[in-house]
């Protein structure tokens, strides 16, 4: 709001609504169709156009130059229908396209062709008319009517708009001034021009990429007004193309004022200011000496750029650094470089000459990283725009950003902050760079300070304009700076408010704040509009308050503002400023997937203040949308689901949040919906010579229904099925013997899925089988068959006798299974063929017989199988003649009783089955053939049944009172006896057994007995001979004697027990083991040795002694669940490096179940236990403390046994806690041992000596707080720790004297005698002998030095022992690995004569022979004919282009052709070889004399070629048969059709079929030409094949290397078994 002079009120609105009608644009406007381009200057260009109707997101305008070379492309998008570009070339032509944008789609509007020199003309060519026009207008309009917009003007307080968010608050000056922006000199500006300057600035005002022009309006007198306005009138016509400063600061060229000068010579001009920009004499571009500025490039270092476009980044940085003065007092420039981390190359005050500048520009080093753009800006903030780095105060501070990608981190937030300090940010694009980001990123206008370039190299063509508009800029910005200083606020009566402030800025809010003037103020009027929309909004505020927030504003929309106070009687001078809300918050982490075939799941995060959302989607047709479908959200909701989609097809989705009925910006994402789900796979369960059952599984539930497609793979015989609620389908009426292309699809409503494809080939037809000879009788013979299909259209049987005679047919009906052959004669033998015919006219092979009617000749072949204990199983090959039954005598040999017995067979049957037999026994066996007439040959053979006797008797495992023997079964028996007997006091026990039982275990033996053991099998009432083998129980386990005060059972989980003075319940396993002073004598291999810091001694537990104790006798009630293993312990310098337990817990077969482990070549501890699923858990400890336990010193170990969790503790120090499962029930039955290696097994099989001082189980889990480590001395308290038992001092350094002998040892029993083992090793030195019995402890003496080792003298010999028991025979070991080579030994007695074997069988009567094999192979034959092509394969899928193999040497290719050649050649050697052995091979005689020559057989049909059988040995030469009758002439078949050209490949031979008698030749008359057939439709195109078979194994070479699967890791506790 002004104040109007000639108000009786204070206020009064400015009609600003007039003022924007009476300014209109005098410049040239040229429109073609909905395009309206109007020129503002020689390189400024404004263009309109009709906006669309309905909603949209925005619109884009390219200006492209026509042009060979390549050139920038502007671009800018607005949501208005205008936009001013800038920076164009007047003589370049350019394409100018105008696109709507709505979502991801691009519509064009408009589009056209021009150069500014050429729309300068035609407004030349319009301007004549347009004047004579004007004259004829009536008086009062015209350009009279602009001194009264001068005058307007000229009362109009002074607006300066700034950045937006930065406010200048000024006092009314009586001119109106703007920023002015690039071209150098300004042309003189007559009165009109500068009423037309005012006109275009109130106008394009408007504009959202508008900025504002330098225009000067000064008060004339209105003679001065008159003359000026008949001035304007006479030089319209001329001066229409003198351009005037637009917005964006942009004069005209030298030649326009020129021009402008010379037509309007009678113009009052006004004086010409000094000149701010030019061009050097050179015709380089400078800026101008005097200007100021601070200026920090920040330039994008990332890898994306590469160090060849990095050397165009740096000739860009030195093209724009190039044109300004640089020095403290001029132009600054500083650059830092960013990727991951910003790196300052240099700061502002680094150098002070251009050429110091333009040498380190040349030569800054590439970086390389990512891309952290908002990371980068807020360096420049934080320090290169200090006063430190030389920034200075109110000079203008300049940032030039050139990225070439999208930022990785928020760089729209870094370059806001950089903004509200008042800094000017101009960003260029390179290549891949987000164009959105840089416009948010840029100042205002986008037009001016945001670019990008398609490439690198098109960076040296945005350098000239790019450093114009920097230079002008800095030009402006200096201007303003410099008046504002200079400038003292004068002193009013009336004074303004001062300090505006904005906070709480939103998208349709804004709080205001300022500070209050001096005096009282009874109200203030805050004045407010939108740069887009001059109408004013006003609000009053009251005079005490000093803020006010503004709501229902629009958003990303920069106002103007004006608070005015208001005093009682006048109004003093506002206080601006501009501000810009912020943008609609748009929706956050769009998500889009599919769901389904059909529909599509959207996910999005909640935007505060939204009233609902919208989402459009559409698919996408090549990469563009197709018409959108829109679905509105509520605002609650953030997921919605777009269902009825099609399937497989991908959508594009954008979803906006609604504010009422303003949109947001939008999110777009896309996804592609599910393809309708296949059948999962498709088999061929049935495969015939016509039919295929295909079968499949569905993909998905409730499939409506699914198509089934066959077709042979060369496209013909296709059929199509469609089946609905069933998985698989007969395929019938198909052609034998071809492949054929089975596809199955899934058929949804919403069409069809991908095929899943299978191929497959038919068989061949099958022939007739089981072709025999069922009677003969008279002159018939009735054979039969097993039918060959059950689509056989007849069956074709022939026969003719082989010593010669006529050929005879006959044609059966397909459903026969027999036929009756007439007229044939006795005593020949006939060759009996039968073959099938099939609907499709294919015949099968023929199968066939060979039938003699001869009398007298026998089975041949006769032998024996299926032995059994009681029956034999006889089998034999049947003459070829018609037997009427078959009479099988079998007889016993060797027994005194034997009799004949027969049975009599059938005539049709080739086996018998002799039962009740004898078991063991051989049989001789005779097999006569009965004839009709007579009795016919016989042959005989031997049989054997099996024996009940069983075998591999061994025992299976034993102990002291238990042994289990197995054996392996006999078949056929009914049941098993076994005893033992004790051969000491003959005890007999004895059990039967069912005949699948092979094992058996007794118990309750005595120990260290040898017993006999014998098995008999049973077949009914028979029983066969007995297997017997000696066995001796184990010694019984060893009772350690120990005296009821000491230690005694309790029935109780935790007895009482006590240690070192405190009372507690566990148990003592020193006592459990005999390691106490009172029993450790009676235990082998066991020394106690005095311990200085404790009463108690040490107990040396010495190599393979294996402590083993029952665990029902220590533990009879179980081991509690919660407890703690306490040990005192150390290891000796001979104890193994490998793992052995210091405690283990076994079952009664001595499988581990809970115990320690100390394994001293890994430096670790493992405990083990039996949790309560019956598994056994491992539990590992390695740390540094447990390492100390190897070093051969006494330590202390407990181990915290809780339900959850198992605690080690060192040396009373806690090293660790692993978690485990609850302890499980452990077994009673087992024994506890200590030292015992883990990779051994058994009782006595081996333990680790070492050193045990005390062992306790304390049943709870405290008790390592609760103990010390004071009988330790490295870990001794003196303090805390109680005094030695023995603390006295002795000054005697004589030893003391020898304790008394100890009295012999019992004598031990006998050992079994043991396996003669290898030679072994030298032994260790064995355990020191057993220790005397305990003399008086004398007083212990003080600690005496360090004493020598030396050897002692040997003692005298014990006390020979007495002779031990004989020892009972030990059991048969097993067989010991084989021994070094001996020496020649003396010749042994000469064996007794073994039993004398039966009588052998006599050979078997071979048949009659057929015709022989062919002899040596002849000379080679000419080249067979080509065989006929195979079916061609359908084409499959187009497979990726693979990538680019490594490049191999020669060598390496000649070492892979010359491996496969000699492969090939190795392979044919092979084959030659073979077939040379098989022709050095001497016959092999026949028992029965070569027969006489077979007759020829009947001429067979000519069968497909068979595959290539393996080489067959070769036959011998048989004699030459007879020639064959001649056959009858044949009719002549019809012509076949044209084969397809075979392969260029030698098929393999067939077999040779029957020689043919020759027939007639005979030449028909040929046949009428056909009719050409009509062309076939075109096939349709196949599914993808299926995928090839695997290729051969890549070579490895040194460049690439083998990389083999790495071997797995060894198990550290494999084979940990007792």
């Amino acid at each position: 709001m002004v104040r109007h002079p000639s108000s009786a009120s204070p206020w009064r609105p400015l009609p600003l609504l007039e003022t924007v009608l009476l300014l209109l644009v005098i410049t040239g406007v040229h429109s073609q169709g909905r395009l309206k381009l109007t020129v503002l200057s020689e390189d400024r260009l404004q263009m309109k156009w009709k906006e669309a109707d309905g909603p949209v997101q925005g619109y884009k305008v390219r200006v492209r130059p026509i042009s060979d070379d390549p050139q920038p492309e502007l671009m800018l998008t607005t949501t208005k229908g205008r936009a001013t570009v800038a920076g164009l070339d007047s003589t370049q032509e350019y394409l100018l396209q105008v696109l709507l944008l709505n979502g991801t789609s691009e519509k064009l509007v408009a589009k056209r062709r021009f150069t500014i020199d050429g729309l300068r003309e035609d407004e030349l060519i319009r301007s004549g008319n347009r004047e004579q026009k004007k004259k004829a207008l009536p008086a009062g309009s015209g350009s009279g009517e602009l001194d009264d917009v001068s005058e307007v003007l000229t009362a109009l307080p002074t607006v300066i708009y700034q950045e937006p968010t930065t406010l200048v608050p000024t006092p009314e000056p009586t001119t109106m001034t703007s920023p002015a922006l690039t071209e150098p000199t300004p042309t003189p500006t007559t009165v009109e021009e500068e009423a037309v300057e005012a006109e275009t600035e109130a106008e394009t005002e408007t504009e959202a990429e508008a900025t504002v022009t330098t225009a000067t309006v000064t008060e004339k007198a209105p003679k001065e007004r008159r003359k000026k306005k008949k001035d304007k009138e006479k030089s319209r016509s001329r001066d229409k193309t003198t351009t005037t400063e637009d917005k964006g600061g942009d004069q005209g060229t030298a030649e326009d004022s020129s021009s402008g000068s010379s037509r309007g010579d009678k113009l009052r001009k006004m004086p010409t200011p000094p000149v701010t920009v030019g061009v050097t004499s050179g015709g380089v571009f400078e800026c101008n000496p005097a200007t100021q500025a601070d200026v920090v490039m920040l330039v994008d270092g990332s890898w994306s750029i590469g160090r060849t476009n990095f050397r165009r980044v740096r000739d860009f940085l030195e093209g724009m650094v190039t044109p300004f003065h640089i020095g403290p007092d001029k132009v600054q420039i500083a650059l830092s470089q960013y990727s991951g981390d910003p790196r300052t190359e240099w700061q502002l005050n680094n150098f002070t000459s251009k050429e110091q500048l333009v040498e380190a520009v040349r030569n800054f080093r590439y970086k390389g990283g990512n891309t952290f753009t908002g990371q980068a800006l807020m360096h420049v903030l934080n320090e290169n725009l200090r006063e430190e780095a030389g920034a200075r105060q109110n000079i203008p501070h300049f940032v030039l950003l050139l990225t070439d990608g999208k930022s990785q981190d928020d760089a729209i937030a870094a370059a806001n902050k950089l903004k509200s300090e008042g800094v000017e940010i101009i960003a260029v694009g390179v290549k891949n760079a987000d164009v959105a980001e840089l416009k948010q990123v840029a100042s205002a206008p986008e037009d001016l300070n945001a670019y990008n370039v398609n490439d690198f190299p098109l960076l040296s063509k945005l350098v000239g304009r790019l450093v114009r508009i920097l230079c002008g800029k800095m030009e402006e910005r200096t201007k303003i700076k410099r008046r504002e200083k200079p400038t003292q606020p004068p002193v009013v009566s009336y004074p303004s408010p001062t300090e505006l402030r904005f906070s709480q800025l939103g998208s349709r809010e804004v709080r205001l704040n300022w500070t209050p003037p001096p005096r009282p103020v009874n109200q203030y009027r805050v004045v407010y509009h939108s740069t887009q929309s001059n109408t004013p909004q006003e609000l009053v505020v009251d005079g005490t308050l000093s803020s006010v927030l503004l709501n229902s504003l629009s958003s990303q929309t920069q106002y103007q503002l004006s608070i005015f106070p208001a005093y009682e009687d006048n109004v003093g001078p506002p206080v601006r400023g501009t501000f810009t809300t912020l943008a609609l918050a748009t929706p956050q982490g769009l998500e889009v997937t599919p769901s389904s075939p059909t529909s599509l799941s959207v996910r999005w995060s909640a935007v505060a203040g939204a009233t609902q959302y919208m989402a459009l989607y559409s698919t996408l047709t090549d990469g563009e949308p197709d018409d959108a479908k829109e679905v509105k959200i509520g605002a609650e909701q953030t997921v919605v689901e777009l269902q009825e989609l099609l399937p497989s097809t991908e959508y594009s989705v954008t979803l906006y949040a609604l504010y009422d009925d303003d949109p947001s910006d939008p999110v777009t994402a896309k996804a592609t919906t599910f393809p309708l789900p296949p059948p999962m796979s498709v088999h061929i369960p049935v495969v015939g010579h016509s039919s295929l059952r295909v079968s499949w599984v569905p993909g998905a539930e409730d499939v409506p229904g699914h198509r089934i497609f066959c077709t042979t793979n060369y496209g013909s015989d296709a059929q199509e099925v469609e089946v609905k609620g069933v998985n698989t389908v007969l395929l019938q009426n198909l052609a034998s013997l071809s492949r054929y292309f089975v596809s199955v699809q899934s058929h949804y409503e919403k069409g069809l899925s991908a095929p899943v494809t299978v191929n497959i080939t038919t068989l061949k037809v099958p022939a007739p089988t089981d072709l025999r000879v069922t009677n003969f009788s008279g002159s018939d013979i009735t054979v039969r068959w097993v039918s060959a299909a059950d689509d056989v259209v007849s069956y074709m049987i022939k026969w003719i006798p082989l010593s010669g005679g006529k050929l005879q047919e006959l044609s059966a009906d397909g459903q026969s299974e027999g036929a009756i052959l007439e007229d044939v004669e006795d005593n020949k033998e006939y060759q009996i063929s039968v073959s099938a015919l099939y609907p499709d006219g294919v015949q099968s092979e023929a199968v066939a017989i060979r039938y003699s009617t001869l009398s007298g000749a026998g089975p041949s072949g006769v032998s024996v199988s299926e032995e059994t204990a009681e029956s034999l199983l006889v089998s034999w090959v049947p003459p070829n003649a018609h037997v009427q039954q078959y009479r099988v005598s079998y007889t016993p040999l060797g027994g005194v009783t034997a009799r004949e017995n027969i049975v009599s067979v059938p005539g049709t049957e080739s086996r018998v089955l002799l039962q009740s037999l004898v078991p063991d026994t051989r049989y001789s066996i005779l097999v006569t053939a009965e004839y009709r007439n007579r009795e016919g040959g016989s042959t005989t053979t031997q049989g054997k049944t099996a024996s009940l006797r069983v075998s591999s008797v061994s025992v299976l495992r034993s102990d002291h009172s238990s042994i289990c023997v197995s054996w392996r079964p006999v078949t056929a028996v009914s049941s098993y006896r076994i005893l033992i007997q004790a051969l000491r006091d003959k005890q007999l026990k004895q059990e039967v057994l069912d005949a699948s039982t092979n094992s058996h275990c007794f118990s309750e033996l005595e120990p260290e007995t040898v017993y006999r053991i014998s098995v008999y099998s049973r077949l009914e009432k028979v029983e066969g001979a007995a297997v017997s083998i000696l066995h001796s129980t184990a010694a019984a386990p060893i009772r350690i004697p120990i005296p009821p005060r000491v230690f005694s059972t309790h029935n109780e989980v935790c007895p009482e027990l006590t240690i070192r003075n405190s009372i507690v319940k566990g148990y003592d396993m020193m006592s459990a083991f005999g390691l106490t002073k009172q029993a450790h004598s009676s235990v082998d291999g066991v020394a106690a040795e005095p311990f200085i810091f404790t009463t108690l001694p040490s107990y040396t537990i010495y190599k393979d002694v294996q402590l083993t104790q029952n665990t029902g006798f220590i533990h009879p009630a179980g081991i509690a669940a919660e407890h703690t293993l306490s040990m005192v312990f150390r290891l000796l310098p001979d104890t193994p490096r490998e793992a052995f337990a210091l405690w283990q817990l076994t079952d009664n077969d001595f499988q581990p179940k809970m115990g320690v482990v100390l394994d001293a070549e890994n430096k670790v501890l493992l405990y083990f236990s039996l949790d309560y699923r019956g598994e056994v858990q491992e539990l590992t400890f390695d740390q540094p403390q447990v390492q100390k336990l190897f070093y051969g010193s006494f330590h202390k170990l407990h181990l915290s046994v809780s339900q959850v969790s198992v605690s080690l503790y060192v040396d009373c120090e806690h090293v660790g806690e692993r978690p485990a499962r609850p302890l499980g029930s452990l077994p009673t039955d087992g024994f506890e041992m200590l030292g015992k290696l883990t990779k051994t097994r058994g009782r006595n099989s081996g333990s680790a000596p070492f050193q045990l001082q005390s062992f306790e189980m304390v049943c709870n889990t405290s008790w390592p707080s609760e103990d010390t480590c004071c009988d330790l001395p490295a870990q001794r308290d003196e303090e805390s720790c109680p005094a030695p038992a023995y603390a006295c001092t002795c000054t005697s350094t004589a030893p003391g004297r020898l304790g008394d002998k100890g009295a012999p040892g019992k004598p031990g029993p006998r050992g079994e005698k043991g396996e003669k083992g290898e030679i072994g090793q030298k032994g260790e030195v064995g355990p020191p002998g057993k220790v005397g019995l305990e003399g008086v402890l004398g007083p212990i003496g003080a600690r005496g030095p360090q004493g020598i080792t030396m050897q002692g003298k040997m003692g005298p010999p014990g006390a020979r022992g007495e002779k031990g028991e004989v020892g009972k025979p030990g059991s048969q070991g097993m067989p010991g690995p084989p021994g070094d080579k001996g020496s020649q030994g003396n010749a042994g007695p000469e064996g007794i004569r073994g039993v004398e074997g039966n009588m052998g069988p006599p050979g078997i009567t071979g048949p009659r022979g057929f015709q022989g094999m062919p002899g040596h192979p002849g000379t080679v034959g000419d080249r067979g004919p080509m065989g006929p092509v195979g079916p061609t394969g359908l084409p499959g899928k187009k497979g990726e282009r693979g990538e680019k193999g490594d490049a191999q040497s020669l060598s390496m290719i000649y070492q892979l052709v010359t491996e496969a050649c000699e492969k090939l050649v190795h392979n044919e050697v092979l084959k030659l070889d073979s077939f040379l052995h098989e022709m050095s091979r001497k016959p092999v005689p026949l028992e029965d004399p070569v027969g006489p020559p077979g007759e020829p057989g009947i001429p067979g049909s000519k069968g497909p070629p068979g595959f290539r059988g393996e080489q067959g040995r070769i036959g011998n030469r048989g004699m030459p048969g007879k020639s064959g009758y001649p056959g009858e002439q044949g009719q002549r078949g019809a012509p076949g059709e044209k084969g397809s050209p075979g392969a260029n490949s030698q098929g393999p031979q067939g077999i040779k079929g029957f020689a043919g008698p020759p027939g007639e030749t005979k030449v028909g008359s040929p046949g009428e030409r056909g009719e050409d057939g009509k062309e076939g439709l075109p096939g349709i195109t196949g599914p993808g094949g299926q995928m090839g078979e695997m290729g051969p194994p890549g070579i490895c070479d040194s460049s690439t290397g083998c990389n083999s699967d790495p071997d797995p890791g060894e198990d550290p506790y494999y084979g940990y078994l007792p």
